[in-house]
């Protein structure tokens, strides 16, 4: 059974978090596992920017724990990447470790319950970070939760679950893995 660490990077906390930590589970069907929240490392500080280097906390994540299949780091800070200006997640392949901007995700809640629209955009970034782990690759359809939004609306919109091409991506990758066996 694999396993998914899921670390709290600075100013995390809530009962979103324990939500966040079930629904992962449910949805991936693996032990999703919760640390103490640590916090960033100060190598990854941009003074100037004032905030965080995305690709750098990713790899870091690795660090915390070696011996579990993925680590997900949910980050209270603010972050950057020089590859877009608007940062949802980083994926660290090498380190199979991924980072969601908690931060980033809290802005613009509306509605009625605005921390389950929260948990909803967390849940939605986690599975797609953790799919590009597994090598889906990003998705062209917008109702896909691997299509990569460009702004919380987009993110909004965006279904909670795989299309069917990349529901048949994922079964492939793992009949390639030997995770499970294709039978004719």
């Amino acid at each position: 059974m694999r396993r998914i660490l899921v670390v709290p990077i600075g100013r995390v906390f809530g009962p979103w978090l324990e939500r966040l930590l079930q629904e992962l589970s449910d949805f991936w069907r693996v032990q999703v596992e919760l640390t103490r929240p640590v916090p960033p490392p100060a190598a990854a500080f941009h003074p100037r920017l004032r905030k965080f280097f995305a690709p750098y906390l990713a790899d870091f994540l690795r660090s915390l724990s070696p011996e579990v299949d993925f680590v997900l780091g949910v980050c209270g800070e603010e972050v950057y990447s020089p590859r877009t200006p608007l940062v949802f997640t980083e994926v660290s392949f090498s380190a199979r470790a991924a980072l969601v901007s908690a931060r980033q995700l809290q802005e613009f809640l509306f509605g009625p319950e605005p921390e389950s629209l929260f948990v909803e955009r967390l849940r939605k970034e986690a599975i797609r970070a953790l799919g590009h782990l597994l090598g889906l690759p990003s998705c062209p359809n917008p109702r896909c939760v691997m299509h990569p939004p460009s702004s919380l609306m987009e993110l909004d919109l965006k279904g909670t679950d795989f299309c069917p091409e990349c529901q048949t991506r994922l079964r492939l990758a793992q009949v390639r893995r030997g995770e499970v066996r294709l039978i004719l």
